[in-house]
């Protein structure tokens, strides 16, 4: 009597014999996980769970970069509104600092010396 290994799909858990006479076909990636194919010769597959993997990680790598932008743009927005923040007081600073120089240039009182 032979050994026949059987493993579930990684994706789909559907059970995958892979030795044997009738070894149902199936592919196995870098990370060693294990995907059933169900294909037939000239015709699209009927079952690649591979590509199905490959599709979801895309997705999920895809909506982090979203975030990260989103959150880069919202941190750009708060910088330019600082920076308007900023021109609309230099008005009142440069008003304060014309004060303060006539006032110097009046001279000292002689409150400032006590």
């Amino acid at each position: 009597m032979k050994k026949v290994r059987v493993r579930s799909c990684d994706w789909c858990n559907h059970n995958i014999q892979t030795t044997g006479k009738y070894a149902d076909p199936f592919v196995i990636n870098a990370e060693r996980k294990i995907f059933c194919k169900v294909h037939y010769k000239g015709h699209e597959p009927d079952r690649d769970c591979m590509n199905e993997y490959l599709k979801n990680n895309k997705e999920k790598t895809n909506d982090k970069i979203s975030i990260e932008t989103k959150s880069k743009e919202k941190k750009e927005k708060e910088k330019k509104e600082e920076k308007k923040k900023i021109v609309a007081f230099r008005p009142i600073a440069i008003q304060k600092l014309e004060a303060l120089q006539k006032h110097f240039e009046n001279g000292p009182s002689k409150s400032s010396f006590r």
